[in-house]
């Protein structure tokens, strides 16, 4: 495992691996060119479980501050291991069995072809000197170099289809857990009073229902442009959508949603992200979600454009109402 994965220790607060919330690290364990990262939410006290690789951990710090730490069963190392075989090892030998089915099918075939054409046509000049040899012609040596090279060619033949199924012989192991961690959220954003347009100041906490309106809005809206969005906001994308349209361009939206209005608040690595894909990434603030028509505004490459400020140790960043809206543009829906 390399240095980058084991500087997040059991125990260490970090961000980034469940939305809004601070996680706990309980568990880090190597999984191919990943680490499996196992701990619980702060807020939510849920269970989390994410594949991560080894460049996505630096996202990850520790809390500056003593935690409590949430009241959960140690979970023993072969039911972890049992947990990841099923749910990261099996899906993953299915897919690679399917792609080295298809790349093997493929060998296979131009193999056959070659050989085939091959050993034909040496086929055909040794009936050639066979005919030749009947009506007096001296080939005896000529017939037997052209026959030993058909023979060669078959044996190398069946040889190279012989490696081919030696390749379909896939298995999975069970990882090997090294350590453990506890990733807990980070702590909860307050906007002081006079920030964001409004009067007193208040939690940014995150609300599960409010999200997913959100994000049922943002996929409405972009099939009813005629693209087609995936929602990817578990594959630790640092954004929620990639949508496509039918000629092959792309969206790379990170959602937000607000019960009614005001500033909204991005993590480190969406902030990265956003920056990262430039004139390809969008910003899409949904607002009144608990509205019968919820409100939706885009901001197309939004980083260059807002201000964000720094709320917790480049891990939090707060939007301003009065930022965001300035740039955005809202849409009919």
């Amino acid at each position: 495992m390399s240095d980058t994965m084991t500087s997040i220790q059991p125990g260490d607060v970090v961000s980034g691996l469940e939305p809004g919330e601070l996680v706990e690290v309980q568990r880090v364990s190597p999984f191919g060119g990943k680490a499996l990262v196992e701990g619980v939410g702060a807020q939510s006290r849920k269970l989390v479980r994410r594949p991560l690789s080894a460049a996505y951990l630096l996202n990850c710090l520790p809390s500056e501050a003593e935690l409590e730490r949430p009241d959960l069963p140690e979970r023993a190392r072969a039911e972890i291991e049992g947990w990841a075989y099923e749910q990261i090892t099996e899906p993953q030998l299915s897919q690679v069995t399917t792609a080295r089915k298809e790349e093997c099918d493929l060998r296979r075939q131009y193999l056959n072809n070659a050989f085939t054409d091959l050993i034909l046509e040496l086929q055909e000049k040794l009936n050639d000197l066979q005919e030749a040899s009947l009506v007096g012609e001296h080939n005896a040596e000529e017939r037997e170099v052209l026959h030993s090279h058909i023979q060669d060619l078959k044996a190398r033949k069946l040889e190279r289809l012989r490696e081919l199924d030696l390749m379909m012989n896939l298995n999975g192991n069970l990882p090997e857990v090294i350590t453990q961690a506890l990733v807990i959220p980070v702590p909860v954003a307050t906007i002081e009073p006079g920030e964001g347009g409004g009067g007193g100041g208040f939690p940014m906490h995150r609300d599960d229902e409010v999200e997913q309106i959100a994000m049922d809005t943002v996929l409405r809206y972009e099939r009813s442009r005629g693209w087609t969005p995936y929602d990817v906001h578990h594959d630790v994308e640092h954004y929620d959508i990639r949508s496509e349209s039918p000629g092959g361009e792309k969206r790379y939206i990170e959602a937000k949603g607000r019960a009614q209005s005001g500033p909204v608040v991005l993590t480190g690595p969406e902030v990265d992200k956003l920056r990262q894909l430039g004139d390809r990434a969008w910003l899409y603030i949904v607002t009144l979600c608990r509205a019968e028509r919820p409100r939706l505004h885009l901001i197309q490459d939004p980083i260059p454009k807002l201000h964000p400020e720094m709320l917790y140790r480049q891990v939090q960043y707060l939007v301003q109402e009065a930022d965001w809206y300035a740039q955005a543009v809202e849409v009919a829906q």
